[in-house]
């Protein structure tokens, strides 16, 4: 059986770790439009989070096995037709998930500033697309020292933790120090973070806000707080909230920084005024008004395919018996990626199920019917190790790497002989 999977992110890894597994003499070749493999968990998962970044590991030794193929540098639907892909090969996974921010559904004055998390946690982790689009758009001067982030789940805990972050509390990490510099030339002194939801039903990790609740140089409080809320969020935000002043290490060269959470707040617009953005929300019950005023605005409520989906995204086109959708592709944007890891399992077995049934029939060459269209440009699992090794190498010392944000460095090196 000859399988495709489009996206080399950890649904798509997992995918094809479960097949390698189940079905030895599956021939699986992982797709991806960058020369760097793992999607998600090398741009997505925050910098300062390498324990969760070590997943990567393991799909390592996945395309260290002879029946699994990383094809790098290969855009399913420009470098190579869906259509020619789908006739290639036995079965075709797709795993690109949903790489552009959701857009607030609010009015924003011109002028507003309003930036999207995720390009902000991709630029820090040295994405290349993202920093590129970021300095066409003119969107990497800085943060600014007043911050308002819209959303509480853990997108929004990981850009409020970094903006918060001091220097060494990055050591080890693989953030982009050159952006980080340009964006956060000082830590904040003010970061809002406002969420739609009650305390009792935020969508973040517990252990991600105690995280940032314990940084030593912020000082929390929380708004919105009911007497009916309880659960585990609710419990730390009751243990740190408006106690933190004791535990803040100040220094002649650093104020604290002043972290309010706001829940239960919907917000109704952004202004723009004096050169900063003006945040008007209010109480579901409408009893309270929230004015902040903002250097910039950081959207963190979800993600989507985006108003610029093309050829190469997947659309209802790209579908049929022998096509199958993975990961947030498929389900949204929800889940971490053990949820990614359950569901990756549910459809490498579909397929199994479906050749052991026959509604797909083995018997399509696969790679080799493709190899000749990508011979000049793919690069090999051998190639991208070349990459990670001069990242390793260039790292300085209180850090785990220097990632490559240019695709033709990475070029360069993975064919370097």
């Amino acid at each position: 059986m000859s399988v495709a999977i489009v996206g080399s992110g950890p649904s798509g890894c997992y995918v094809a770790q479960f097949l390698a597994k189940q079905c030895p003499r599956a021939a699986v070749t992982v797709f991806e439009s960058l020369p760097t493999p793992y999607g998600l968990v090398r741009y997505g998962v925050a910098s300062d989070h390498q324990g969760a970044k070590g997943v990567t590991k393991q799909f390592d030794r996945l395309f260290a096995t002879p029946n699994v193929r990383f094809a790098g540098n290969v855009t399913i639907g420009r470098d190579l037709p869906f259509e020619t892909l789908a006739e290639a090969f036995d079965v075709v996974v797709l795993a690109t998930g949903l790489p552009n921010d959701r857009r607030l559904d609010v009015p924003q004055a011109p002028g507003a500033r309003v930036i999207g998390a995720g390009d902000l946690l991709q630029a820090l982790n040295s994405h290349p697309h993202v920093l590129l689009r970021r300095d066409a758009a003119g969107t990497d001067a800085a943060l600014g020292r007043q911050i308002v982030i819209v959303g509480m789940g853990n997108v929004a805990i990981d850009v409020a933790r970094l903006a918060c972050k001091e220097g060494d509390g990055l050591i080890g990490s693989d953030i982009n120090d050159t952006f980080r510099q340009e964006v956060l030339p000082a830590t904040p002194l003010r970061v809002d973070v406002l969420a739609r939801s009650s305390a009792a039903q935020a969508k973040c990790d517990v252990s991600m806000l105690r995280e940032l609740l314990t940084l030593p140089n912020v000082e929390t409080t929380v708004c919105g707080l009911e007497t009916s809320d309880s659960g585990p969020i609710v419990e730390v935000l009751d243990e740190f909230a408006n106690t933190a002043q004791s535990n803040v290490c100040r220094s002649d060269r650093f104020a604290p920084t002043k972290l309010n959470l706001h829940f239960g707040v919907a917000l109704d617009r952004i202004d723009a005024r004096n050169g900063q953005s003006i945040v008007h929300a209010r109480t579901h019950c409408g009893t309270r008004v929230v004015e902040i005023k903002a250097d910039t605005v950081v959207t963190a409520i979800g993600f989507t395919e985006g108003d610029d989906a093309g050829v190469t995204c997947p659309s209802a086109s790209w579908s049929g018996a022998r096509v199958y959708r993975v990961g947030w592709l498929n389900r949204g944007p929800k889940g971490t990626i053990p949820e990614n890891r359950k569901e990756a399992r549910r459809v490498a077995d579909a397929i199994i199920n479906d050749v052991v049934d026959g509604r797909v029939v083995a018997g399509r060459r696969g790679f080799s019917d493709v190899e000749p269209i990508l011979r000049n440009r793919m690069v090999s699992f051998g190639d991208w190790q070349k990459i990670e090794t001069f990242e390793v190498q260039s790292a300085p010392p209180d850090r785990c790497r220097r990632k490559i944000s240019d695709i033709e460095r990475m070029l360069d090196v993975a064919t370097a002989r």
